[in-house]
Order: structure tokens, then C-alpha cells, then sequence
């Protein structure tokens, strides 16, 4: 049951992705390859088990080391971190409309594949950080 939920929310994301690439545009001041290492060095951090070093780039009141607790878990069972995929972009804004780019990073695990998802404000600082399976 857990790999059949796995699988429908890959597609979701997958279907998604293709569908907001399709007709986004970034931001100007979306500069892809500074939001791929910060979305990396989030990855990182969590790849190695420092929650407080996620909780720390994350810099929100509301979020700290024991959020991401659970995303350690997920990568434990996925083995040993090998490299990093295909990345994608998806511009949006909140509610309140403000913008910011999701960086979509893909990583090969000796268990296979988990996607992260980043999103970061003009001003750099993180919208949001999640794991999906």
C-alpha cells in the first residue's frame, strides 16, 4: 500500500512539474543555479542527518530539527545518498502573492529515488522544504 501512495504522488509530481514547465517563466531575479545549491545544500544537511543545520537554513520560528525528523527516516531506509538527478523549476506565488521559484531536485539513493522539493523567496530566504517518496 505504502509504494502504491509512493507511486501516485511521484506521478502527481511528475504530471505537475510537466504541466507548470510548460507555460512558466521564471522570475528575472531567479537565478537557477544559486537556487540549485541552496535546494543541494539543504539536501545535504538532511542527507546527513543535521536537522538542526536544515532548521537553520530554513530560518522560521515555526520550524525546527525535530520537523525533519521524519525525512531522515525516509532516507535511512533508501540507503546511502549516490548523486543527484534531473532538476526542474516552477514559478508561483502565495496566496498573498508573493513569489517564489520550487526548485524540483531528484536524488539516487543505492535504494533508489527520492525528489525534494525547495522554495525560496526573491530575498533568498526558504518558502518551503519537503521530501516526497
Amino acid at each position: 500500500m505504502k509504494r502504491i501512495i509512493s507511486l501516485l504522488v511521484c506521478c502527481f509530481i511528475a504530471i505537475s512539474t510537466l504541466t507548470a514547465c510548460g507555460n512558466n517563466t521564471l522570475p528575472a531575479w531567479a537565478d537557477t543555479d544559486v537556487l540549485t545549491q541552496k535546494a543541494q545544500t539543504m539536501i545535504d544537511s538532511l542527507n546527513a542527518f543535521d536537522y538542526d543545520g536544515v532548521a537553520e537554513i530554513y530560518n522560521n520560528p515555526a520550524v525546527n530539527a525535530s520537523t525533519f525528523e521524519a525525512s531522515g527516516e525516509i532516507i535511512e531506509t533508501y540507503g546511502t545518498f549516490e548523486s543527484y538527478g534531473d532538476v526542474s523549476f516552477v514559478a508561483d506565488k502565495t496566496d498573498d502573492g508573493i513569489e517564489f521559484v520550487r526548485v524540483i531536485q531528484t536524488a539516487n539513493y543505492e535504494k533508489g529515488k527520492l525528489t525534494f522539493m525547495a522554495s525560496f523567496f526573491k530575498d533568498g530566504s526558504v518558502a518551503v522544504f519537503r521530501l516526497a517518496e
